[in-house]
């Protein structure tokens, strides 16, 4: 019944009904989360107990053709009771940027630090090249201002910045890079290096978090039809990692790009589908789900829903079965977008 009535509010939206409040971006609670626009990337985080989620945009009519190419408009989602969600509007725009393209706004990594917000962003230079932009706010829901150049030694899509414990940042980029941000944050502190994961099967989107004091790098193979979330542990920001396997299979319609927090003592994960309101892979609407661990840190499985998920799932086992660890090295994958514009 859910599933009818989230539907029946996609088609009214479609047909120029909105919510009570252009900010209301999930009028039936549940999956998506954001019904309202094409708000796809969902980069997660939380600060002073609330959930913030900054997304790329894609584009109506989301011409196959042109694929991600006409991709424009930051925007940023506040929640507090992970149900309701608010828009705060567009944060940043390619015609905000000087040194760039118009449109090419792909996923963007959010950050914090000494009360100044950081918004890193991959964008077409005027040669044509992948780089990493960024752009400041002294509030998490924006406006960002662009510093006026990107990051030198950046190339590649899909920033992600990881702070650690002792405050500092990594910024990573591309294919694999990880590399150490100076205090002001806008600047590499050394040449990026090729992140050592335990695998071969790197497609794009590497996501960091800490839990326990073991560091956790997720990333996506876009190409592998049933699991396309993996993830590997280790003791250090650089790696090297242990591959540990999946941990999502493909979303429906689209191709996994994750992110992850926790909040108010439970873990989420973060991710887009393609399947909502005529949707496609180039039309993608955010999502979230409950992430579980078992007590040796491994990530249980995923499970993808529709509506407003179960509030008490099975609870953790020690004896739940692990990933599968791999027989023989993943296959290295490339996103063809990508072909001649990341290392």
């Amino acid at each position: 019944m859910n599933k009818a009535i989230k539907l029946l509010a996609a088609v009214l939206l479609s047909a120029g009904f909105t919510a009570a409040h252009a900010s209301e971006t999930n009028p039936v609670p549940g999956n998506p989360i954001v019904e309202t626009l094409r708000a796809a990337d969902p980069d997660a985080h939380v600060w002073d107990g609330v959930v913030w989620m900054y997304t790329s945009q894609d584009q109506e009519p989301g011409d196959p053709e042109k694929r991600y190419a006409t991709m424009d408009g930051y925007h940023v989602f506040s929640s507090t009771d992970m149900v309701s969600w608010k828009d705060h509007g567009e944060i940043l725009h390619s015609r905000d940027v000087s040194w760039g393209k118009e449109a090419w706004m792909w996923a963007p990594g959010a950050a914090r630090k000494n009360g100044t917000y950081y918004l890193y962003y991959p964008h077409h230079d005027k040669a044509g090249q992948f780089r990493i932009g960024v752009a400041t706010s002294q509030q998490p829901q924006g406006p960002f201002k662009d510093i006026g150049n990107y990051i030198e030694g950046t190339q590649g899509t899909d920033p992600m910045c990881f702070t650690d414990d002792d405050g500092q940042s990594y910024l990573y980029f591309g294919r694999a890079q990880v590399a150490k941000l100076k205090d002001n944050m806008t600047e590499l502190a050394e040449p990026s290096r090729v992140v050592d994961y335990g695998a071969k099967n790197f497609g794009e989107g590497a996501w960091v978090f800490k839990r326990n004091g073991k560091y956790y790098y997720t990333y996506t193979n876009f190409k592998d039809k049933t699991n396309q979330g993996y993830y590997a542990m280790g003791d250090s920001p650089y790696g090297p990692f242990t591959f540990m396997g999946p941990l999502c299979g493909k979303p429906p319609g689209a191709q996994d790009h994750h992110s992850t927090v926790e909040y108010k003592g439970q873990w989420y994960y973060f991710y887009h589908v393609g399947n909502f309101n005529r949707g496609n892979f180039y039309k993608r609407n955010a999502c979230v789900e409950k992430m579980f661990f078992n007590e040796d840190g491994t990530i249980q499985m995923v499970e993808y829903t529709t509506g407003v998920p179960p509030k008490k799932p099975a609870a953790p086992s020690a004896t739940a079965p692990q990933p599968p660890k791999p027989t023989s090295a993943p296959t290295e994958t490339t996103n063809p977008a990508l072909k001649t514009k990341t290392p």
